[in-house]
């Protein structure tokens, strides 16, 4: 098989532990043509020295990005996605890391489909802080094996994507816009994004070591993540395909007290498959008494 080039970017943030393990595997892919950019965003760590001698110790070939100011992921990824020459591109936390067939079989599926395709993803096993795998976080062959077009109507429901697997066309990737600091669930929007113009193919094999942490989310980050996910997918829903979940915690937020910004206020508003009452109790910021009220009444 051809080898087009791939860019693989590796994104460090206090990862001088598992960093190495992320640059082995990349070093030990079955696929050799590979451009590897490493980003530090300043990590008050020694990540950026433990990178440099990984790199100099493998003579291994690395454009690097390395911030002495803080500057935030959208910006790392930004900076790094400019710099990348492959066609295609995997971008990857510095504390995951690849299976030695990762690349070599994400590239045979898209080369095997062609352009309508803009992206692959594969499962993945979930690791601890050693390395030790651990039970699934999800059953990714049912999120992902199935037809690609019933696949595009449920990535709007709920996202089914593991990012560390995921490799995607650089071109579709520039042409989706720049990374945006404002959202905590960019993978999604990304996905959502592409989604509309391009079909997605999955391998169902694990294929990427996903490290999860003791630490917990914060509370406050969920809610945040909950909220833009919704608001996310009242933006992408055409035809109504999530018009349950959308409507069920919208009026979950509103019950619940949540505050919601104009912004989704007004996204729902416009959303074809709104609730009506709903979408008045919320932009007249009715009590909630008075809405359970109105329930009742109609």
């Amino acid at each position: 098989m051809e080898q087009p080039l791939v860019t693989v970017v590796v994104v460090s943030y206090n990862h001088s532990k598992f960093v190495k393990e992320n640059l082995d595997s990349i070093k030990n892919q079955t696929y050799s043509n590979i451009q590897l950019i490493v980003g530090d965003d300043a990590s008050p760590d020694n990540s950026a020295d433990v990178i440099d001698q990984w790199l100099t110790e493998n003579n291994y070939s690395a454009e690097k990005n390395i911030h002495t100011k803080n500057t935030g992921l959208a910006t790392m990824l930004n900076e790094c996605v400019a710099l990348a020459k492959g066609k295609y591109i995997k971008l990857i936390a510095a504390d995951d890391f690849l299976h030695p067939e990762a690349i070599e079989k994400s590239v045979s599926k898209l080369e095997s489909l062609g352009d309508s395709y803009g992206m692959v993803f594969t499962h993945t096993h979930t690791i601890n802080n050693d390395s030790q795998i651990m039970e699934d976080m999800a059953d990714y062959d049912a999120l992902g094996n199935i037809d690609p077009y019933v696949f595009r109507k449920e990535l709007i429901k709920g996202n089914r994507i593991a990012a560390l697997t995921v490799l995607q066309r650089t071109d579709v990737l520039r042409e989706t816009g720049a990374y945006d600091s404002r959202l905590t669930v960019e993978d999604y929007y990304r996905w959502l994004k592409i989604n509309e113009n391009y079909l997605t193919a999955y391998v169902p094999e694990k294929l990427a070591y996903y490290r999860l942490h003791p630490e917990n989310i914060s509370k406050v980050k969920e809610e945040k993540i909950q909220i833009e996910t919704i608001l996310l997918q009242m933006m992408f829903d055409k035809e109504g395909v999530a018009r349950e979940r959308i409507n069920g915690q919208t009026q979950k937020f509103y019950l619940t007290g949540k505050t919601l910004s104009p912004e989704y206020r007004l996204v729902y508003s416009k959303y074809p498959f709104h609730i009506k009452r709903l979408s008045f109790a919320l932009n007249k910021r009715l009590p909630v008494l008075l809405y359970k009220l109105l329930n009742k009444m109609i």
